[in-house]
């Protein structure tokens, strides 16, 4: 009985020691290495066919189940970078009064989630001498984590006809550390639309 024991000790303090040593891929990441771009778009949609876009002039601001806008600093700068590639890849940019082909909204989602965890005692099912048992229950712990990314879509205002229900032919995600830094906006931005090669006037 005490050598399987000494085994077992022998067992976990080798495990610990592994845990402890091994490298962690995600702790030496830098913001820019950790940033995930993710963008999808109608497959139906020629995006040559469109000419104008409107830009919402502020932030709408999702936390889980309530809503709002937001104009910082770095709304702002979100905004204006995002009209910029819209420029470049050749729409105009008007008024929503003008009946515009394109309609560009940004979203600063933050979405928080809360979960439980049992740990259970390693010596749940050991059982003492004599034949008698021992039961230690499990403990449970409690977490919370949020993630906040930015969400650019481009919904189509020319073919919404009549009845005023527009499709989103184009949307992208922003995740990873350092994209609500300032002087990060340009690149986060500018990666979503470089990766989309077809958004673009013939």
């Amino acid at each position: 009985m005490k050598v399987k024991y000494l085994n077992i000790m022998m067992g976990l303090a080798v495990a610990a020691m592994s845990w402890s040593c091994s490298p962690d891929a995600l702790q030496d990441l830098t913001p820019e290495d950790s940033q995930v771009f993710i963008t999808n778009y109608e497959k139906n949609t020629n995006f040559g066919n469109y000419s104008t876009f409107s830009l919402a002039d502020s932030v709408f601001v999702v936390q889980n189940d309530r809503s709002g806008v937001a104009t910082t600093a770095l709304d702002f700068r979100v905004l204006s970078r995002v009209a910029e590639n819209m420029t470049k890849r050749g729409y105009a940019r008007v008024g929503k009064t003008a009946k515009p082909d394109f309609g560009v909204n940004v979203l600063r989602i933050s979405e928080t989630q809360t979960g439980v965890v049992a740990n259970f005692n390693p010596w749940n099912s050991y059982w003492g001498f004599g034949g008698g048992g021992f039961y230690y229950p499990p403990t449970y712990s409690y977490y919370q984590t949020t993630e906040r990314y930015w969400q650019v879509e481009i919904i189509d205002l020319k073919n919404a006809g009549t009845s005023n229900r527009a499709t989103v032919v184009w949307n992208a995600q922003i995740r990873g550390d350092g994209i609500f830094d300032e002087n990060a906006v340009a690149s986060v931005i500018d990666a979503v639309f470089t990766q989309s090669t077809y958004l673009k006037k013939n």
